[in-house]
């Protein structure tokens, strides 16, 4: 029995001031700014939300974006 990873790709952008739109994500889905260093997450009100910044513990975040998907 091997156990194999599962690889998660977020949507991303590397211009910075970049921010992603309805129509970039679905509800739950989450993108990455790398120039930014933000994340964000399209709620289930089709809002936009910054979940995390780079002053933001990474572990914290990742467990909000799944709980809010």
């Amino acid at each position: 029995y091997i156990l194999m990873a599962t690889v998660i790709k977020l949507k991303k952008s590397e211009t910075a001031s970049s921010v992603p739109t309805t129509s970039n994500l679905a509800a739950g889905e989450v993108a990455v700014n790398t120039a930014d260093q933000k994340i964000y997450v399209r709620d289930s009100s089709s809002n936009i939300v910054e979940v995390a910044n780079k002053g933001e513990s990474l572990g914290t975040v990742l467990a909000m974006s799944i709980a809010l998907g």
